[in-house]
């Protein structure tokens, strides 16, 4: 790796690290571009040429745990990548509530809406992608809204398979 990889790789990991930061001390939605390099250290120049929105780091910030999520539509092969993606969640549970929910939370279910439609292209058959790939995203994000608002209590196991399950059985009824 060359001396300019691991400084872009230091810039943007200390992008992601500021704003993941601001995401729990302010709402989404106040988050401005100049906050984030502030936090960051570096200049707002720096951070648009990594950067073109605070959405653009969101979505960089939760890019392994929505590809994990979007594995689902494998159904249970996926459970052991669902279990990891709950046990960070719940790790960071009050990170959770604030990033899940709202603002935040609607991007991160269309971005996992994204994946999951990416991943049935390879599923010939299928109804107009958007009608399995949305209610696929919303019904992982009703679930996992249930868990950290504690209306329903179970363990982490049994929550990646629900997720698992409700994934395939939308993808089913597609066909």
């Amino acid at each position: 790796m060359t001396k300019h990889n691991r400084q872009t790789a230091r810039t943007r990991e200390a992008i992601r690290a500021a704003f993941a930061e601001l995401v729990l001390a302010s709402r989404y939605d106040d988050i401005r571009m100049i906050d984030v390099a502030r936090s960051a250290n570096t200049g707002r120049s720096t951070l648009y040429l990594h950067y073109p929105d605070k959405d653009a780091i969101l979505l960089d910030n939760m890019a392994p745990l929505l590809e994990d999520l979007a594995s689902s539509l494998q159904g249970r092969v996926a459970q052991a990548r669902i279990e990891a993606v709950l046990h960070h969640i719940w790790s960071h549970k009050d990170r959770g509530r604030v990033v899940l929910f709202g603002t935040t939370g609607q991007k991160l279910e269309n971005a996992l809406a994204c994946r999951i439609t990416d991943a049935l292209n390879t599923h010939p058959g299928t109804l107009a992608l958007p009608f399995v790939a949305n209610p696929a995203a919303a019904a992982t994000f009703a679930i996992l809204r249930t868990w950290l608002k504690g209306e329903a209590s179970a363990d982490i196991p049994d929550i990646a398979i629900h997720i698992c399950l409700s994934s395939q059985a939308i993808l089913t009824a597609s066909r």
